[in-house]
């Protein structure tokens, strides 16, 4: 029996009509952010990356759930590259897995 992926996190209590709305919602996120990686299969990016080729239209913490939910449902992987993000510290970088 697998373990369910919680889309959007719930750490803010709220009702459930909410939580199901959230829930779509970062789903449509999720499906943006594989979709570039696909566009892109032999480039990696950074979650700030990602998150300025979306125009910053997500908060960055929303772009980094997204890719830790798209890592556990086994569709990008972490590499061990890093590059410098938007507050000058060093970030792992991540790609499709093939």
């Amino acid at each position: 029996m697998g373990t369910q992926i919680d889309m959007f996190h719930n750490t803010i209590d709220l009702l459930p009509s909410q939580k199901a709305e959230r829930e779509v919602k970062a789903s449509k996120q999720n499906d943006q952010i594989l979709k570039l990686f696909q566009q892109h299969k032999y480039c990696d990016f950074t979650p700030s990356e990602v998150y300025i080729r979306f125009g910053q239209q997500w908060p960055l913490t929303s772009v980094r759930r997204a890719i830790s939910t798209l890592t556990k449902m086994g569709l990008l992987w972490k590499t061990d590259n890093r590059r410098r993000g938007l507050f000058n510290e060093l970030n792992y970088t991540w790609r499709l897995k093939n």
